[in-house]
């Protein structure tokens, strides 16, 4: 991993197979909103052949540097196409997830020439009451206890059948979550508070690249109904329901997410 300063913040970032850009257009992932750059490498590992991969934490993730806020979905953006520009890449095709999707339509919007392809992985681009009270019980709870705040994202996270299954896994990470410093979650709260400025629903018809739209089928939190209004707003979206996968789909299938990002980019 290496670190660059852009747009007026320390980044970390991670590229690898810079050399088969020539043959395929780059791969560029976006982290969901607690996420950081390995949580996408089970992801990597089952590409069918190699290509390259560009992959950072955002402003105010875990690995890159956690300014102030206020965040925005835009910032984030301008903060991508500032990294892209850094490091040789002119386009890419864009794959985000959560947090991270939302990101990745924003950036399509405001850098068409950019954007040569778009994949919404869990994303939304709105919110009702319920998502809302979710993601202020997060911040509220972030604010707390980091015990207290790992507690409560979890349930809306992942599929009852993973939770049952990944026990030990999730208890490891609830560690992990325990010792993280407290701007870890100042930092969160600021990315929560980005999230609920979206505005993106008016906006989608004017995405024009290509675009994917995957949701888990036991997503809870940015469900299918959510899925659905992205793939009708963007002019030519296809869709697919992730079978048996919650929210964090790119954890529960990565090899299902690698499938269905073979098979659009081979489409480009």
């Amino acid at each position: 991993m290496s670190e660059i300063f852009v747009n007026g913040v320390h980044l970390t970032y991670e590229l690898t197979g810079k050399e088969f850009q020539t043959e395929r257009i780059p791969l560029v992932f976006l982290n969901g909103i607690a996420m950081t750059i390995g949580h996408w490498k089970p992801v990597l590992e089952r590409l069918p052949e190699p290509c390259c991969c560009l992959c950072h934490d955002m402003r105010g993730q875990t690995l890159s540097e956690k300014p102030a806020g206020p965040y925005s979905l835009a910032l984030h953006a301008d903060d991508l196409a500032a990294l892209m520009e850094a490091v040789g890449l002119a386009r890419g095709y864009i794959v985000g997830t959560s947090y991270g999707a939302e990101v990745g339509m924003e950036f399509a919007l405001r850098y068409p020439e950019r954007c040569a392809g778009l994949m919404v992985i869990d994303g939304v681009s709105e919110y009702d009451a319920l998502l809302r009270a979710a993601v202020e019980s997060w911040m509220a709870a972030a604010a707390s206890d980091p015990r207290v705040f790992y507690k409560t994202i979890l349930p809306w996270n992942y599929s009852p059948g993973f939770i049952a299954a990944r026990q030990e896994m999730l208890a490891a990470r609830e560690e992990g979550v325990a010792r993280l410093p407290p701007e870890w979650f100042a930092a969160f709260i600021e990315l929560c508070k980005a999230f609920l400025a979206i505005d993106l629903t008016p906006r989608l018809g004017a995405i024009a690249c290509p675009t994917t739209v995957l949701v888990g089928e036991k997503d809870i939190l940015k469900h299918k109904g959510y899925a659905d209004i992205i793939a009708r707003g963007i002019p030519g979206a296809v869709e697919h329901v992730i079978p048996g996968a919650g929210h964090a789909v790119v954890i529960e299938r990565p090899d299902l997410i690698a499938e269905e990002l073979w098979k659009a980019v081979c489409l480009l």
